[in-house]
């Protein structure tokens, strides 16, 4: 919806043109290898794998509020940082100025670092199922699911902090904090009616919520329907950013 958003957008611009796959892949591939030399970004993707590692020599990490957890704060914290810390990189090394100079349209460069932080927040994810032994409470197709959607309104999060932002400092600053906010506010938040109404359409919580329905063999369509409007909102939030600063900030 990100990109249905930023296409529909660009095309009021007179700039838009037709996405070109091989375009994305090219911008997949160059960003792909580009984070292999980000040790921050790779050592966030390690981090809670690693702390669930350690969780098994002395917890049950089946349990269901650690497990919740873990993949919250991996999904939240990857989910944006990832992004984030490409368009600021971009920023920095002074290479996005060359791409949007390029024939590379503005969707096709966002197409790319959503794919990429999609794809290597997902490993992560998975590296946590089979560590936390998750496929004794639910299936991997399921938990694949849930869990990939919910990176989506994550990443929209740190593409509207990457292009706000101009250096990688500054955009991991801005991202840490509001990701752990989200992580603990529904931990440390007195319940009332009140709270549990509006926590009850954070993206996060219905991941939960999704994945306790996928353990029960219930439907969990609900929750990524909800899920997909937090997509929705984020991303119009993305491009009333976007149309003040543009991707070069």
């Amino acid at each position: 919806m990100l990109l249905v958003v930023s296409c529909y957008a660009l095309q009021r611009e007179e700039w838009f043109t037709i996405m070109s796959m091989t375009k994305v892949y090219a911008l997949f591939a160059k960003d792909m290898k580009m984070i292999s030399y980000n040790l921050f970004v790779i050592s966030g993707l390690l981090a809670v794998p690693v702390i669930a590692f350690f969780f098994t020599l002395t917890a049950d990490t089946q349990e269901p509020f650690l497990a919740d957890f873990l993949l919250q704060m991996n999904i939240l914290l990857n989910g944006a940082n990832i992004i984030c810390v490409m368009i600021a990189e971009e920023k920095e090394k002074h290479t996005l100025s060359v791409l949007i100079a390029s024939t590379v349209s503005g969707v096709e460069f966002l197409a790319g670092k959503v794919l990429v932080t999609t794809v290597l927040t997902l490993v992560s994810n998975l590296a946590l199922y089979f560590i936390m032994g998750l496929g004794a409470l639910m299936p991997i197709d399921s938990f694949v699911l849930v869990t990939g959607v919910a990176i989506l309104p994550a990443a929209a999060i740190g593409a509207i902090i990457g292009i706000a932002c101009k250096t990688q400092a500054a955009a991991s600053t801005a991202v840490a904090p509001l990701m752990l906010l989200l992580i603990l506010l529904p931990v440390f938040t007195p319940r009332s009616f009140f709270t549990e109404n509006i926590l009850y359409f954070v993206f996060s919580e219905q991941m939960s919520l999704g994945l306790v329905a996928a353990y029960h063999g219930e439907s969990f369509l609900p929750n990524i329907g909800i899920i997909a409007v937090n997509f929705v909102v984020l991303s119009a939030i993305f491009w009333g950013v976007y149309k003040k600063k543009g991707l070069s900030g």
